[in-house]
C-alpha cells in the first residue's frame, strides 16, 4: 500500500500527529499548502489532518476541492485542537467539514496543544474571549472537554499523544485487506 500524509498545522500538533503516523506507516508528510493534486492522486491512501478552527480542519479545503480525484482511495482525516477527544466535538469537526459525498470519510479528533503567547493577535483574542465565557459560567454547566481551556489559561499545554493514532491505524489496516 502506498500513502501519502496531507498536513496543515498552524502551531504544531496536527505536524506532530502527522511525524507520529509517518513513522508508523513510511508515508511521506506534505504540507497541505504544497500538494499538488497530480502527486497525491499517485497513492492509494490519503491522510488528510489539520488543527481545528472554529469548528473548521485547517488543510481540509484541499479534499473538498479534488475529490474527485481522490474517489475510490482509502481517504481518512484526523483533525486536533486543545479540547480533550468527546464524541460531541467529533460530531461537531464531522458535520462542519464532511458533508454529502465526504459524510462517509472516516474522521478523527486528536487532542492537540495549547500555546496562548504562541498564538498569532486573531486567535489569541478569539481564545482569551472563550476562556472569559468560559470563566463565567456556571461551573455544573462546563462540559468535560471545556475545561482544559479553564485550566490552562496561559499556560503552556502538550496533550498530544501516540496512542490516539490507535483507532487511525487500525481504519488504516482496514485498506490493507481491500
Amino acid at each position: 500500500m502506498s500513502g501519502i500524509i496531507l498536513c496543515r498545522s498552524k502551531y504544531g500538533a496536527s505536524a506532530k500527529y502527522a511525524e507520529w503516523i509517518s513513522e508508523e506507516t513510511g508515508f511521506k508528510v506534505v504540507d497541505t499548502k504544497n500538494a499538488d493534486i497530480k502527486e497525491v492522486a499517485k497513492y492509494d491512501t490519503v491522510i488528510i489532518g489539520g488543527g481545528v478552527y472554529a469548528s473548521s480542519i485547517g488543510g481540509i479545503a484541499f479534499l473538498k476541492k479534488n475529490y474527485a480525484a481522490l474517489k475510490g482511495k482509502q481517504i481518512i482525516v484526523y483533525s486536533c485542537g486543545a479540547a480533550p477527544y468527546d464524541d460531541e466535538i467529533l460530531e461537531i469537526v464531522r458535520n462542519k467539514n464532511l458533508k454529502g459525498e465526504l459524510a462517509d470519510i472516516p474522521c478523527f479528533y486528536f487532542q492537540g496543544m495549547w500555546d496562548l503567547e504562541g498564538m498569532n493577535f486573531t486567535d489569541k483574542a478569539m481564545c482569551k474571549m472563550y476562556v472569559k465565557m468560559l470563566d463565567k459560567k456556571d461551573p455544573s454547566t462546563i462540559k468535560a472537554w471545556e475545561k482544559p481551556f479553564l485550566e490552562a489559561k496561559d499556560k503552556k499545554c502538550d496533550w498530544t499523544d501516540k496512542k490516539y493514532l490507535e483507532p487511525l491505524f487500525a481504519e488504516l489496516r482496514k485498506g490493507e485487506k481491500s
